[in-house]
């Protein structure tokens, strides 16, 4: 999701007076961490260098996130918050649950094409490799958007048990995230983004409407 939906998101249901200036302070700073690692990756990433493209000290910046840890926590969490947001605005403009399904499905796949998206999450993932902070904070932020597909699931076929459910959001997941260095924004393959799409959402349909998910082995 581009920087300037971040921004959008992040003027809406804030107090006014210094509270409110405190907040919106909060999510510029989120918004530029997340646009320093997309510009410049993990390894250029610090406070010193976020905080001056806010145009603020490093300790001010420290008034609100002490440590590396606790900013890049804090920008996952506003990542994750702001799809979650748009995810909740398909849900309510479906008619169905097939709809929302196939809403969401297309959604997450074509941002999958926008040059932030493309360079965030596989820098996340390669950075979750080599710290387990991070691979934590990725574990939960995936975990939350995951839930979206399982509470589909279970609106479109109530006899799916929490397992399978749990297992059809990691499919349709993994396989969407798959895609995002063959489809990407500036990827060989991006003109087959709607046949993914489709691909996608017939085989989710399938197999929630079927509830032929195998069983997870010991």
């Amino acid at each position: 999701m581009s920087p300037n939906r971040l921004n959008e998101q992040s003027e809406t249901g804030v107090k006014r007076g210094p509270y409110k200036a405190g907040l919106e302070r909060q999510k510029q700073i989120l918004v530029e961490a997340r646009n320093l690692l997309i510009e410049e990756g993990y390894h250029n990433f610090s406070i010193r260098k976020v905080a001056k493209r806010v145009g603020i000290s490093a300790g001010n910046l420290q008034h609100h996130f002490a440590t590396r840890d606790d900013l890049v926590a804090a920008m996952l969490d506003h990542v994750i918050s702001v799809y979650l947001l748009r995810l909740e605005e398909l849900k309510e403009e479906a008619s169905s649950p097939k709809e929302c399904l196939q809403n969401v499905i297309e959604f997450v796949t074509r941002d999958l094409q926008t040059r932030e998206t493309t360079i965030f999450f596989p820098e996340i993932w390669s950075l979750s490799n080599h710290d387990e902070t991070i691979n934590k904070l990725m574990e939960h932020m995936y975990e939350v958007y995951r839930k979206v597909y399982q509470d589909i699931a279970l609106q479109m076929n109530p006899d799916l048990t929490l397992e399978q459910r749990r297992l059809i959001a990691l499919f349709i997941s993994a396989t969407i995230e798959g895609h995002t260095m063959f489809i990407g924004y500036r990827k060989s393959d991006a003109y087959a983004c709607e046949s993914v799409i489709k691909m996608i959402v017939n085989m989710a349909v399938q197999t929630i409407e079927s509830g032929n998910v195998p069983k997870v082995s010991d």
